[in-house]
């Protein structure tokens, strides 16, 4: 079965990679997993400006 998911590639600096690294391992999620979470909040968060 194919996947649906999109593949894109960032670039984050060094000490920001090693603390998402470090929240995956102590929450025993991947980083991809904190990564999506994240997105999804920041778009579903009420904009300030409205």
């Amino acid at each position: 079965m194919a996947r649906s998911d999109t593949q894109m590639a960032i670039r984050i600096p060094p000490e920001l990679h090693k603390q998402l690294k470090e929240k995956a391992i102590s929450e025993e999620r991947s980083m991809n997993y904190l990564i999506n979470k994240s997105i999804e909040q920041f778009l579903n968060q009420k904009s300030a400006k409205a």
